[in-house]
């Protein structure tokens, strides 16, 4: 789906310029402030960059919303070995890039603590610590296919709806509490509380029944519960914005990233709406394009942070302009991402998909690619 690819590429973008161009400089005990070191402030950028993190918001409701359709047609293996292929190869190739570079500049630990970052990294380990910040979304995204593999292994699937409802809507009531209760944010911080959806659920339930309604049709019992969601996700979206901002000691609206955020959701809404007709207007060579700007966004998402914050101080160091080192770190990590994809990626993918074969996980059936009726 070209607006989907499209959508994850603008998350991705977000989360970037966000990390580098707001958190890095004004965040100094994250993992992208230790590596960028003080090299350069972007005060001028603040206000159009704070509120990128709304980024892996998105992710999550495209997530939701992509399991769905891509497990509808699949057995509980070959779900399985589709999000080992997805996840793995990347994770590997770019924690392994980070943890050289995290030795290279020195400022991320000693040599041990790199190593078991590393580790966890590669072991998919979902609690900390990790070689950079932005692998907690990991461990929220593998809850999220372990449910949707618990229904596939128990043969109801047809049951994402009704079991949805529930995470979105458990998650949405504690988000509406925390408005009467001013404590229970903290609690929603836990790890625990992110690892069983409580805190993020209400972003995958809403993407799940988007998919629901824009492919198997609207119902007055799905809308609501999209609604329902959405109230959740804008709350949860406000405390994450408070969070965010007193780490970097700054004051805003929290009104912003909700606009942003909805207005994602409402692309992403006509993009699936629209993508038969997408399809004509790009041609093949355009679908192609947006494939791979699709596929770039997860090796994007693990590199920029840490990597590009030590490119930024690297450059800054050499005499560069900040703003210049800035979009210098943001092209790279295009580039660099753009390599993964391309090549390195496809290379462990294939040797990983042996393995598997070799132990008897079976590959999925070409049925499962297929656009649904209507796309």
């Amino acid at each position: 789906m070209i607006g989907l690819d499209a959508a994850r590429f603008l998350a991705a973008m977000l989360v970037m310029v966000f990390h580098l161009g707001a958190y890095a400089w004004q965040a100094p005990l994250s993992t992208a402030g230790r590596a960028f070191d003080s090299a350069a402030a972007y005060p001028g950028l603040f206000a159009w960059t704070w509120f990128g993190w709304i980024g892996v918001e998105l992710f999550f409701v495209i997530s939701g919303f992509v399991i769905a359709y891509s497990a509808e047609h699949a057995t509980a293996r070959a779900f399985l070995r589709s999000r080992i292929l997805r996840l793995v190869p990347a994770v590997w190739i770019c924690a392994t890039l980070t943890a050289l570079v995290s030795l290279a500049i020195g400022r991320m630990g000693s040599g041990r603590h790199v190593l078991r970052a590393y580790l966890d990294c590669v072991l998919f380990v979902p609690v900390e610590p990790w070689l950079d910040g932005v692998y907690w979304t990991l461990g929220v995204e593998i809850a999220f296919y372990a449910l949707v593999f618990a229904l596939l292994r128990l043969g109801r699937f047809r049951s994402i709806g009704p079991v949805c409802a529930v995470v979105g809507g458990v998650s949405t009531l504690f988000w509406v509490a925390t408005l009467a209760a001013p404590n229970l944010p903290a609690l929603a911080a836990n790890r625990v509380a992110e690892l069983t959806l409580l805190r993020h659920g209400c972003f995958f339930a809403l993407g799940v029944f988007l998919w629901l309604s824009l492919v198997k049709g609207p119902t007055a019992g799905r809308l609501c519960v999209i609604a329902v969601c959405a109230v959740g996700a804008l709350v949860e979206i406000g405390d994450a914005a408070g969070s965010f901002l007193f780490q970097m000691g700054r004051s805003e609206d929290p009104l912003l990233p909700r606009l942003v955020f909805a207005g994602c959701v409402l692309m992403i809404v006509a993009s699936v709406r629209g993508n038969a007709w997408l399809r004509v207007r790009l041609g093949e060579r355009g679908c192609a394009l947006a494939r791979r700007i699709g596929l770039m966004t997860y090796p994007l998402y693990l590199l920029h942070n840490v990597n590009g914050a030590a490119l930024i101080h690297r450059l800054g160091g050499g005499g560069v302009p900040p703003y210049a080192a800035l979009v210098a770190a943001c092209c790279a990590m295009l580039l660099l991402s753009y390599a993964v994809m391309r090549w390195a990626e496809p290379f462990v993918r294939a040797r990983l998909s042996a393995t598997l074969d070799r132990v008897g996980l079976e590959r999925p059936l070409r049925a499962e690619g297929r656009p649904a009726p209507g796309l």
